[in-house]
């Protein structure tokens, strides 16, 4: 049995690669992970317009929480393992890049006798970054990702260039004070979709899972 993760990038359609496509025009099953919490799937908006009409779509309930318990892991193993037992092959989908911060890697240990291949994606970080008219890093220069709620215990940033602060579903204001002094502030949410915010940091946000606060160290010009 193979299964492919797709990475489908930040939320738009047309940023899926070539290769992606190509997969998910070839494979009989998709395995599409949702939030038990909201019942939507993002992952779904994005591959729609390439999902064949023979295609099988088995949906995979995530809760979202930052411990999930390991039976229900185990048990959406076996739901996927079933599924690739029918057709051989399958694909597993999820946004951003498959090694970072991807739903698949909480089923990974639980999978057995399954080859699997990653096929990375555009990532929500170097996504809003563009769309922000952003570097990251230039030269030997050095960026930290961390969550929003790690964020806190940070206790120097003396050595980054860059911080870029993921999962912002938490208050980002005394987080963001704190990084003002060193660096200038930019918010992204929902980079790519229909939600989208882009601006210099005003200390106004959403706590959205989908957002992120991106430092960059006062350089002199």
């Amino acid at each position: 049995m193979k299964l492919y993760v797709l990475g489908l990038g930040p939320g738009d359609p047309k940023l899926l690669t070539v290769r992606a496509v190509e997969v998910l025009s070839q494979v009989r099953v998709i395995f599409v992970p949702y939030s038990t919490g909201t019942n939507r799937s993002l992952a779904l908006e994005v591959i729609s317009p390439y999902i064949q009409p023979r295609t099988q779509l088995k949906f995979l309930g995530f809760p979202m929480g930052r411990t999930v318990k390991t039976e229900s892991l185990q048990q959406l193993a076996r739901e996927l393992e079933e599924g690739l037992k029918v057709s051989g092959v399958g694909a597993f989908v999820t946004l951003g890049d498959p090694t970072l911060y991807s739903t698949y890697f909480r089923l990974a240990d639980f999978l057995a006798n399954v080859e699997v291949e990653l096929i990375p994606g555009v990532s929500s970080i170097t996504a809003c970054a563009c769309r922000l008219n952003l570097p990251l890093a230039m030269g030997d220069q050095v960026v930290l990702l961390v969550p929003a709620a790690k964020a806190r215990e940070l206790n120097t940033l003396e050595l980054v260039d860059t911080v870029v602060i993921l999962k912002g579903n938490e208050d980002l204001g005394d987080i963001a004070s704190s990084l003002a002094r060193e660096f200038d502030l930019f918010y992204a949410r929902r980079c790519y979709m229909t939600e989208e915010v882009l601006k210099k940091w005003d200390g106004t946000h959403e706590r959205d899972y989908f957002s992120m606060l991106i430092g960059v160290r006062h350089r002199e010009r």
